[in-house]
């Protein structure tokens, strides 16, 4: 794929997309069909608070509705509790009840509810809040996120009859998606009044092309005990006339900092401005207990490709290090991760870990925000830390397990394909510090650049969210 912004397929999908706006209502209508009354939206989101992408997806989704829908009151329907207790807390390294990751998204829209709980088939909630909220909703729009919650939004759409939609979301079919004909995420997106994915293997999904090619991305390694074959098909479904379209996830549009915080860990570190990269590991598959999609344990599967990944960050690491003089601080986008920054430490020769800070527990996505500010670069095996990276305009290096979902695609259809590491087992450790110092040597061109793209990623999501108030315009009407 081009590695210019947003190339001609992608235009085509836009168009495409934004082609269904005329039979809706124009922009205004929903701030005047009911004076008395507010357009409500109801928003699908806030999936995992171990995630500092989970996170920061929904604080950038409020953004941009306050910004292109504002006449509209939002209810974030939230997965689970977006509070850190027990066992997530104990593992965060945070007090019980401490930490509210849904004060970003209050910052920005104090009027915010936010819900959480399930609806059965008839869209009724299992608890009040819940209940209510979907009962006065005028539309009800699934977020950015790696799967779909078909079952949610057909019970809302059988209750109350008004639109339902999606905005950035990934479609896999070997994750959290059920692609059968007859499920309910095939329903939904057939009686979506709009679908906007986050990365355009996801839209090849949606029409029924192979996304990953005949051989898919990973095959299997006989030499071992566990089925790394990773091959996704065509799905037998079809949503051409939907005309499904491209917006980037909504982490792109997150805003909040807390240099306080940050400021605190560079001092405590002695990390300085401009002086230090970040580096930030992955598991190939989350330590959750639960097997793979092929039924292997995920920890066997962890340890035979773990040593490799992290050994090829690690000379990553000390090459920065080593050629710049400056330091490198190793950090999480997972609870899960801050084991994988104990084993990096454990595996650096003594020289690079005195210079090299260690985060010790969690944080949050605007403390993140700000650190990556003041990098120089970023190198992760997760997706959303170069998207936060982003956001502070700082460049990335992206490196992509081929287990992971195919949202990762999303860096090649913003116009970043050379810094998007298609798959980490491909390539060397050499070969990651080489796209890195690239970054480091070019600092001022990466940043213009990198500026310019994201203002690429803002036009489309602003275009994306002028037809969400269409279809909200449209929804008032019942």
């Amino acid at each position: 794929m081009s590695t210019e912004p947003f190339g001609a397929f992608d235009r085509r999908a836009l168009l495409a997309g934004l082609a269904l706006a005329p039979l809706a209502l124009p922009l205004g209508r929903a701030a005047t069909a009911s004076p008395a009354r507010r357009p409500h939206i109801l928003w699908r989101q806030g999936w995992d608070i171990k995630n500092i992408g989970d996170v920061a997806h929904v604080p950038g989704a409020i953004s941009l509705l306050r910004r292109y829908v504002p006449e509209a009151s939002i209810t974030l329907w939230a997965s689970q509790d977006l509070v850190f207790r027990g066992e997530t807390a104990r593992l965060a390294g945070f007090a019980d009840g401490a930490i509210d990751a849904g004060r970003l998204s209050r910052a920005i829209d104090p009027d915010l509810e936010i819900v959480t709980g399930l609806c059965d088939a008839r869209g009724r909630g299992d608890n009040p809040a819940l209940d209510a909220a979907i009962a006065r909703a005028d539309m009800m729009v699934e977020g950015t996120g790696a799967g779909l919650v078909g079952a949610q939004l057909e019970g809302y759409r059988r209750r109350t009859g008004g639109p339902i939609g999606f905005f950035g979301v990934t479609v896999d079919p070997m994750n959290f998606a059920n692609l059968t004909p007859g499920s309910a995420d095939v329903d939904a997106l057939r009686d979506a009044a709009f679908i906007f994915t986050r990365d355009t293997l996801s839209l090849k999904v949606l029409t029924n092309q192979d996304p990953d090619g005949p051989d898919g991305t990973m095959r299997d390694l006989p030499s071992t005990a566990i089925d790394e074959t990773i091959n996704r098909v065509a799905t037998g479904v079809d949503f051409s006339d939907k005309r499904p379209s491209f917006v980037p996830d909504t982490a792109f549009a997150f805003r909040s900092r807390d240099e306080a915080s940050a400021r605190a860990f560079m001092a405590r570190h002695g990390l300085e401005p401009g002086r230090f990269a970040c580096f930030v590991p992955r598991h190939r598959w989350t330590p959750t207990g639960r097997p793979t999609p092929k039924g292997d344990s995920r920890e066997a599967y962890d340890a035979a490709f773990q040593p490799q990944d992290l050994a090829k960050m690690r000379i990553a690491l000390t090459d920065y290090v080593t050629r710049t003089g400056n330091r490198a601080a190793l950090v999480p986008e997972t609870i899960h991760g801050l084991a994988l920054l104990k084993e990096m430490r454990d595996q650096l020769p003594p020289a690079i870990l005195d210079r090299t800070a260690v985060m010790d527990g969690f944080w949050l996505p605007d403390m993140a925000a700000s650190l990556f500010g003041h990098a120089q670069v970023v190198v992760s095996m997760e997706n959303h830390s170069p998207i936060i990276a982003a956001t502070a305009g700082t460049p990335f290096v992206m490196l992509h397990q081929p287990e992971d979902t195919i949202k990762s695609q999303m860096f090649s259809d913003i116009g970043l394909d050379d810094w998007y590491v298609h798959d980490i087992g491909a390539v060397t450790g050499a070969d990651i510090s080489r796209i890195m110092m690239r970054i480091v040597r070019d600092q001022g061109p990466a940043r213009a650049r990198l500026a310019r793209v994201m203002q690429r990623v803002a036009d489309r999501q602003r275009a994306g969210m002028e037809t969400v108030r269409r279809a909200l315009s449209a929804g008032m009407r019942r």
